[in-house]
């Protein structure tokens, strides 16, 4: 890949086609936050299904393990395996649920892209000689940044450079602190 393949092409739009441009860029982000957010609604509602299932599993073999029935049966050994590795992916399966917080991600993407798809409506009824295609893309772009930022709060706890930049000081500093009391434990 060249050094003219990562350059960002900026084209002029002609005037006369720029409102439209403005409804065909709302329309695509709407549609991209509606397919976004049926896939976190997916991701949340499978996990909270699989989590009650496989709770409930696990507990139902660890209680059949512990009777007799189960060592007439043959199937002891088997349980006795079966019940910690469906543990494990119980854990595993609350881990991925709790870190990517599909339940939140699809309610922010659901309540942005009834924001988009508000403002979308609005702009289709407006005449163009009323619309202000330049403050409608920085409406966009503001909706685009505020769930984005949202997004990132929830995923790491900081969403901006600024956060991220204290953060990392304040994780230098405490590093710094347990260096200074080993050495001087050592010491």
């Amino acid at each position: 890949m060249s050094k003219e393949d990562n350059v960002l092409e900026l084209e002029v739009i002609p005037e006369e086609q720029r409102n439209q441009y403005v409804l065909q860029l709302y329309k695509s982000k709407i549609d991209y936050y509606w397919n976004a957010s049926r896939a976190n609604k997916n991701g949340y509602r499978y996990t909270r299904y699989l989590i009650i299932i496989l709770g409930s599993l696990v507990t139902l073999i660890t209680s059949l393990t512990a009777s007799r029935v189960i060592e007439t049966m043959g199937l002891e050994h088997f349980l006795q395996i079966l019940a910690p590795v469906l543990a494990a992916c119980l854990t595993i399966l609350g881990g991925f649920s709790q870190n990517f917080h599909w339940g939140l991600a699809w309610r922010e993407m659901v309540l942005t892209v009834m924001e988009l798809e508000r403002v979308y409506h609005k702009l289709k009824i407006t005449p163009d000689e009323e619309r202000d295609p330049v403050s409608e893309i920085e409406l966009l772009h503001k909706l685009m940044l505020t769930e984005g930022k949202n997004f990132f709060d929830r995923l790491v706890g900081v969403s901006s450079k600024e956060d991220m930049q204290k953060l990392d000081a304040m994780t230098r500093a405490k590093s710094e602190k347990n260096d200074t009391h080993a050495i001087s434990d050592n010491g």
